[in-house]
């Protein structure tokens, strides 16, 4: 088994028809992408509402095994005080293809779902890196 890891880049992240969390304001939203144990998220952009779009570039080292499983993505409204709340989750897949053409972004597009029903859509680059020998990855 491949123990290369690769640089995966995830930006021009947003999202896209969330459902409202908040009663009396507006959604504070933030996601996260996890893949087996590491884990990156985005800053919480405040009064983000339903459709946000996050001006940040996040960094995952991810082996051949990590992109043949893909990634999780979560989208949350955080809240101060209490437990944030789930928006919605998807996933990013297919990820083993970026390494036909490293280097080249590719946009990725995932329906977001809450307690099985749509709830919104989530849309990102991703740009994949070859890496070096086996080093620990986040």
């Amino acid at each position: 088994m491949s123990h290369t890891l690769h640089v995966l880049t995830i930006s021009e992240i947003s999202c896209r028809n969330l459902r409202s969390a908040d009663f009396l304001s507006k959604n504070d939203v933030y996601v996260v992408f996890k893949c087996g144990t590491k884990k990156v998220k985005t800053r919480y952009i405040s009064g983000g509402g339903k459709n946000v779009t996050f001006k940040e570039m996040l960094t995952l080292n991810l082996s051949d095994a990590d992109l043949a499983a893909g990634i999780n993505v979560s989208v949350y409204d955080y809240d101060v005080g209490s437990s944030d709340d789930l928006l919605g989750v998807g996933r990013l897949v297919d990820l083993r293809s970026l390494k036909q053409r490293p280097g080249s972004p590719r946009s990725f597009d995932s329906t977001l779902r809450y307690k099985g029903k749509e709830r919104g859509g989530m849309s990102c680059t991703v740009t994949l890196r070859g890496g070096g020998g086996g080093g620990g990855g986040g």
